[in-house]
């Protein structure tokens, strides 16, 4: 099982493995840069040499990268589009830079792909919107050959966030020339929090979610619990067991056959501090058990 926490990059790209392995986990997702800031220039090849020799020596298996929070796919303002491109295109050659190292090194790594949140409505309709995502991502694609992929967060649907449902999401990839460079990202949160009962319903979310994306294209799933009840359309992440969630469904989604091979990373309020995630890191090993 792969089992996983997202960890700071500070200090250098390569401190965001050994902060994985402290913690004793063998996933880790990581932002390479600021994550709200633009990201422009391409990582250097001297970094991803030292990433390499970091991961080289480690125990870390798969490895997601997360695009900063400022992208937003959806957006008319010719500036801000751009730079959300230009900041998935600098991941996404960084990921394509290191699964190559990967490959010469014959290093027994993964990387996933790069994960992002796809945006939200602000000038556009809502048809324009989602063609104006998919256009955006063939666009980085087109400017970073390769195979490694762009994975579209599922979003808990607050405002006009976009991505609230596998509708959309499946909309957003149908529109991509590159289809097999599209996966999915699924978090917990917020797929509850945008109306999937995971609690009452599991067997109803897994055929959805089946149906709409495919779950063979959900390459990793963001393990959090709730603070909001199901369909409130809040992002609000809650400690494992904490949540409306539970200890019994998070450990439902754990041992669900079909996502055996899938990672499972926490983005959950206890990573934010070095005194609270080992308990942590410790109650995911219990729930995986």
């Amino acid at each position: 099982m792969y089992l996983g926490i997202h960890v700071s990059s500070s200090g250098g790209i390569q401190n965001s493995i050994t902060n994985g392995e402290k913690y004793g986990v063998n996933s880790i997702q990581i932002m390479p840069t600021a994550p709200m800031r633009w990201a422009t220039k391409l990582i250097t090849d001297e970094q991803i040499d030292i990433f390499l020799d970091t991961l080289e020596k480690s125990s870390i298996k798969k490895i997601l990268i997360h695009g900063i929070y400022l992208t937003n796919l959806a957006r008319e303002d010719k500036q801000l589009f751009h730079l959300g491109k230009m900041g998935l295109v600098v991941y996404l050659d960084f990921a394509e830079k290191v699964a190559k190292g990967i490959r010469e090194r014959k290093i027994d790594s993964e990387i996933l792909g790069v994960c992002f949140h796809p945006g939200s409505q602000k000038e556009l309709s809502y048809e324009d919107s989602l063609e104006r995502i998919s256009y955006g991502m063939q666009w980085v694609l087109d400017e970073v050959k390769g195979s490694q992929k762009l994975l579209i967060e599922t979003t808990a649907g607050t405002g006009g966030n976009l991505g609230r449902n596998f509708t959309e999401l499946r909309l957003m990839r149908e529109g991509v020339k590159d289809k097999q460079r599209i996966g999915f990202v699924m978090d917990t949160e917020h797929t509850y929090a945008s109306g999937y009962d995971w609690v009452n319903n599991f067997d109803g979310v897994v055929e959805d979610m089946d149906r709409e994306l495919g779950i063979r294209n959900v390459k990793a799933i963001h393990l959090n619990d709730s603070m909001v009840e199901c369909g409130s359309n809040k992002d609000r992440h809650a400690n494992l067991g904490e949540g409306k969630l539970g200890e019994n469904t998070i450990s439902k989604i754990l041992h669900y056959k079909r996502f055996k091979d899938t990672p499972f990373i926490l983005e959950t309020p206890a990573l934010k501090g070095d005194a609270t995630i080992p308990d942590e890191v410790k109650m995911l090993m219990k729930l995986a058990k």
